[in-house]
């Protein structure tokens, strides 16, 4: 078989519909399309990520975009799934850690985060698979990157079955997305947690009022009008954490800030930030989107890292989603494996990208190097997991931070 002919053959579908009529897919390519499916794209949606007025944001901000591409599965003539896309020119950049060895100029078509809306059977994401895969086909893009953790997990299975593997990626890192399924009251869900962590909480709460009593403010970012003050305040304790060092994690940058004043306008931004002895000292950025608080940043100074501030301050966060009038079921801290993630969430998945590829020489050639980068990524993170130095590497990191910025932040006469 020749590595550009696929197992299975382009068309919609010949078996029997679920309702009696042939299901048909289209794609909407244009923004007006997307606006005729506000109303069934706005019912369906629980993700932020593929909130409709945030993707129109996006599409109309970003330069690397060239359209929507948003593929819809109709039975009985009306929508029953969607997946949310766009495709765009960009640069993927592949890395070994958080090095990046070199970037590739590619036209992708990128599915968002939480954007597979409505009926999640196996038929209908074989049917919407299928679609992509003639797309690309037709060389409307090099790549498709989709993400992990649709509600139906035979979309690895149907990337299998219709990708041959020349035309699909290989050792894509998984993530561990961790989230709280919150009981009714605040007291159970302390209850709830382990009696180690419940000690851990309370240690640090104790630490906290002890070395700065009448001294410790946590204040709330809501409104539209508060949005810079949150933005900036952020940044100056990011700017002290050793994920910036790193050169990941927070940035006030204007995509940051757009998503800000939207998620501010909608009611659902929701920013917390602790003060010690009137220093910004740890943050916590999410979004209450109907049900559910979606974490998406956070971040501490690293010189009050013995009292655990960013614990803390999300400890505020979830009793806050206790208050009478908030409706909050759910807690999602999103991708990573972190200590206070084990701590808190009580569900996970795997989670993370999948990469489909052009059936042409270019597509070939994306996927043998992506594919190349990833697995060697892969190897050097499993031979650092099996010793201590990725963990002493980190530590030693925090711990220049912690003295850099102490002498940043106190007058000299307090550092010796």
């Amino acid at each position: 078989m020749s590595p550009f002919t696929s197992k299975v053959v382009v068309g919609t579908t010949e078996e029997p519909a679920l309702h009696g009529i042939s299901p048909t897919v289209r794609v909407a390519r244009t923004l007006p399309e997307i606006e005729d499916l506000r109303t069934v794209w706005e019912s369906w949606c629980d993700d932020p990520n593929a909130d409709l007025d945030s993707y129109l944001a996006f599409a109309h901000s970003r330069p690397e975009f060239v359209r929507p591409h948003v593929i819809i599965l109709y039975r009985d003539g009306r929508p029953d799934c969607m997946l949310l896309g766009r495709l765009e020119n960009c640069r993927l950049k592949l890395k070994v850690g958080y090095k990046t060895l070199f970037e590739l100029r590619a036209r992708r078509i990128f599915f968002v985060r939480g954007g597979y809306l409505g009926n999640a059977s196996e038929d209908n994401i074989r049917l919407i698979i299928q679609e992509l895969r003639s797309c690309l086909q037709r060389g409307e893009a090099d790549v498709a990157e989709l993400q992990r953790g649709f509600p139906n997990p035979t979309v690895d299975r149907s990337i299998l079955e219709q990708f041959n593997p020349f035309f699909r990626g290989h050792f894509s890192p998984a993530h561990e997305h961790r989230w709280l399924e919150l009981p009714p009251k605040y007291e159970e869900f302390l209850k709830n947690l382990s009696r180690k962590s419940r000690h851990e909480i309370r240690r640090h709460e104790k630490k906290l009022e002890e070395d700065f009593r009448g001294r410790m403010v946590i204040r709330c970012f809501h409104e539209p009008f508060e949005v810079e003050a949150l933005a900036q305040v952020a940044e100056q304790i990011a700017e002290k954490t050793y994920q910036r060092a790193l050169g990941v994690g927070y940035r006030a940058d204007p995509e940051t800030l757009e998503s800000f004043r939207l998620a501010a306008q909608q009611g659902t931004l929701r920013g917390c930030v602790l003060y010690l002895n009137e220093q910004p000292s740890a943050f916590f950025i999410g979004k209450h989107y109907k049900s559910t608080l979606h974490g998406h940043f956070m971040g501490f100074d690293s010189q009050f890292g013995k009292y655990s501030p960013g614990l803390l301050i999300l400890m505020h966060s979830i009793q806050d989603c206790f208050k009478a009038g908030q409706y909050t079921n759910r807690v999602d801290l999103g991708w990573g494996d972190r200590h206070y993630k084990r701590m808190l969430c009580n569900r996970s998945r795997e989670d993370g990208s999948l990469y489909s590829y052009a059936f042409s020489w270019r597509g070939l050639r994306l996927n043998f190097l992506t594919s190349l980068v990833s697995f060697i990524d892969y190897v050097a993170r499993e031979s650092l997991a099996k010793s201590s130095w990725l963990q002493n590497l980190k530590e030693a990191q925090q711990s220049r931070l912690r003295k850099s910025t102490s002498q940043a932040s106190f007058p000299p006469e307090i550092v010796d």
